[in-house]
């Protein structure tokens, strides 16, 4: 039977733990779905290649509006609404994933005025959509 000196047992049982501590991580790494495929990127610009693990990249649906005088109320896919009060960019809060349709129509018209959607229906291809165009009259 071999012994193993004092000095290299110590240095043994410090590598062991490493090892456990090291696999324990990889094992809760797994366990939750990190490590590879997409990531949100925070706000939209998702990028990744790996094993289809984590967070599929989402994206947001907005444009410009123009000649509002009121409020007007804006909805996304028929749940997601937005009022509207002044002229310039909107942007929906909801993010929709890679690949699902966006379909953005006017629900309340402002008081006295017709607004139009031009541009408002489509598919998200890995990028936001910022070219939906509302224009009141």
């Amino acid at each position: 039977m071999a012994f193993i000196p004092v000095r290299d047992a110590e240095k043994l049982l410090h590598l062991t733990r490493a090892l456990a501590a090291i696999l324990g991580a990889g094992m809760l790494l797994n366990a939750c779905g990190g490590g590879g495929g997409y990531d949100s990127g925070g706000g939209g610009s998702g990028s990744g290649s790996g094993s289809g693990y984590g967070a599929m990249p989402s994206y947001t649906v907005g444009g410009t509006l123009s000649g509002l005088s009121g409020t007007v109320v804006l909805q996304n896919n028929g749940g997601d609404n937005l009022a509207v009060s002044a002229n310039g960019r909107f942007t929906f809060a909801t993010q929709l994933a890679d690949g699902s349709n966006y379909d953005v129509t006017v629900v309340s018209q402002p008081v006295g005025q017709s607004c139009t959607v031009m541009n408002g229906m489509g598919t998200f291809s890995a990028s936001n959509v910022t070219t939906v165009t509302v224009t009141c009259r």
